[in-house]
């Protein structure tokens, strides 16, 4: 069985802190209750679980920059309107 969002979520928090003690400390949770959460044995609070996801956010950098430009790419027209192998009915 796969892992729950939930305990990949606290695994790669514990990672990026520098480890599940770091971790506990920084939820303010006990060492115990991480444990189970992070063996998907239980739940952890969503509060608890948005704080986790929070530091990974703040602790993963920002993806490199491609183009160079601030603006989103354009859209693109997904209709097949000139596409030679769209069947029309």
């Amino acid at each position: 069985m796969a892992a729950s969002v939930y305990s990949r979520t606290l695994q790669k928090a514990a990672e990026l802190i520098g480890g599940q003690a770091r971790l506990g400390r920084h939820l303010r949770v006990p060492a115990a209750e991480l444990q189970k959460w992070i063996d998907d044995k239980a739940v952890p609070p969503m509060g608890i679980f948005l704080r986790a996801v929070d530091l990974i956010i703040e602790e993963t950098p920002p993806p490199v920059d491609s183009g160079g430009s601030d603006e989103p790419p354009a859209p693109r027209d997904c209709s097949s309107a000139g596409d030679s192998s769209a069947t029309r009915y």
